[in-house]
């Protein structure tokens, strides 16, 4: 959020404040917990233990392992993947440990714990009252991947759909799920899934593995790399959400291989590269060699932006406590945060 809406919006909220009587000033106050107004960090951890890291917004607070702390130094698993939201409650995916942990949002505590029908969950979205949760299965098959289907009423799991191929990043866009069938290098297509049924209506096909995506104005972009047995340079892929189909595919440079975390903000197309950020406008034909700015990083291990504001994960070496960088959209550095071990992602609450 810009700091001009961040000003109005105190100045308006004193206003209310004023002209409120005792009764309605209590109810506009009451917090929804220690957790409202910032950020999470989710740190992917290693196979037994993952954590989360949270800092309000104007960073006054940091605060490492919030599930610990606020369940009694209870862990949420290993392989910490990814957080989906579904109203004041927030799933935390645990790959390795093969379980969601259920929490309030805003304070954190323990609500429920989901323990059934996983294979190595990865990404969650939630639609009509159900949450649907990819799987990866088996590394080594390609043909045994699948969609958790959890009734969000009382978490309980429904039949599986199946995916086949690999069942990674997840979204729901007009009513049917799409999953990005790439992990790796493996795998080259976009599965769209009618969750009425639990068929695939269409197979998008790629030029490479999907790994990151973003959607403007009805128009989905997809980032692809190549596999490490076989480097190419990586593809943005711009799909027509209303049919279906491929628009527009641009082959990188020559030495582009490897980019990662497409993002799409303010008319740009933004994405990792080694430990560079890139962009380009999203009405380019061509992708520009020359970063943006280079960042602080060891290892760049996931990059985002939200609100006017630039997130850039720090793995370091995989063994230490991992940092977060949080960059203007021009490169300036605006603070960097200690974060717990494989930091992959940021959310905001």
């Amino acid at each position: 959020m810009k700091l001009t809406k961040l000003f109005f919006a105190a100045l308006l909220g004193s206003v209310l404040l004023v002209s409120c009587d005792d009764d309605d000033n209590n109810a506009i106050n009451v917090p929804l917990g220690a957790y409202q107004g910032g950020f999470f960090v989710l740190n992917e951890g290693d196979s037994g233990a993952g954590s989360v890291t949270f800092s309000t917004y104007n960073y006054s607070l940091l605060k490492q392992d919030i599930f610990g702390a606020e369940n009694d130094g209870d862990g949420i698993g290993g392989y910490v993947q990814s957080i989906f939201y579904n109203n004041e409650k927030a799933y935390i995916i645990s790959s390795a440990s093969n379980k969601i942990t259920v929490v309030n949002r805003y304070t954190f505590k323990l609500i429920d714990i989901i323990e059934t029908g996983f294979a190595n969950p990865r990404y969650g979205v939630v639609h009509d009252g159900k949450a649907y949760v990819t799987n990866l299965n088996t590394f080594a098959d390609l043909t045994d991947d699948y969609l958790t289907v959890i009734d969000l009423a009382d978490n309980s799991v429904d039949e599986p759909i199946p995916v086949g191929a690999i069942a990674e990043k997840i979204f729901v866009e007009n009513d049917k799920l799409y999953v990005l069938n790439g992990s790796y290098g493996d795998g080259n297509s976009i599965k769209v899934i009618n969750p009425e049924n639990g068929t695939v209506d269409t197979t998008i096909a790629l030029p490479q593995s999907p790994n990151s995506f973003g959607i403007d104005n009805g128009k989905l972009y997809v980032l692809t790399g190549s596999s490490f047995f076989d480097p190419a340079p990586s593809h943005i892929v711009r799909i027509s959400l209303t049919n279906n189909t491929v628009e527009k595919d641009i082959t990188m440079p020559a030495d582009m291989i490897g980019a990662q975390n497409l993002n799409i903000a303010e008319g740009g197309i933004y994405f990792s590269l080694g430990n560079s950020i890139y962009g380009n406008a999203i009405t380019a034909t061509t992708i520009s060699e020359t970063p943006l700015f280079a960042t602080g990083a060891t290892t760049l291990y996931g990059f985002q932006i939200l609100n006017d504001a630039m997130y850039v994960t720090d793995a370091k070496d995989y063994v230490s406590d991992g940092a977060l960088f949080i960059y203007t959209p021009s490169g300036t550095l605006l603070k960097t945060l200690t974060t717990g071990l494989i930091p992959n992602s940021v959310y905001l609450n």
